[in-house]
């Protein structure tokens, strides 16, 4: 009867190691340059966009934060389709389903919960304020 260790086995560390052409079996993967390593870290946040989508999404301010240029431009210029493509989007974005570089957004899993209550908490303050009627009453006297 074997007993395992308790520690677990470490890789080796070798000092010729700089060599790139040499792959052994067993060796850590490293990346091939910098630029590699900053793209497999960098990705835009949840809570960011989800503000953005929440505070400024008519202007398109979270198509653009996120790299979707053109959607973004075509967001602001129709006012986010007229507060439709604003909410439709609002509703991606605390689905977890706006993405940056294919890849989910960072921190979605730690702050969906938050985004969720405080967002429905936003709405019901904001009818209980009766916030539509002072918007549509502002729009009518600067008409």
């Amino acid at each position: 009867m074997s007993v395992s260790p308790l520690v677990p086995e470490l890789p080796s560390i070798d000092p010729f190691d700089s060599l790139d052409s040499l792959e052994r079996p067993g060796s850590v993967k490293r990346p091939n340059s910098d630029n590699e390593a900053e793209h497999n870290h960098a990705n835009r946040s949840f809570f960011v966009t989800w503000l953005l989508s929440l505070l400024l999404g008519f202007l398109g301010a979270d198509r653009l934060y996120t790299g979707r240029f053109l959607t973004g431009g075509l967001k602001l210029v129709s006012l986010g389709g007229l507060g439709l493509w604003w909410v439709i989007d609002l509703v991606i974005v605390m689905a977890g389903g706006l993405r940056y570089d294919n890849r989910p957004l960072s921190g979605y899993d730690s702050w969906k919960e938050v985004a969720w209550i405080a967002t429905g908490f936003l709405l019901i303050i904001g009818y209980s304020l009766q916030l539509d009627e002072l918007v549509q009453a502002l729009l009518t006297r600067l008409s």
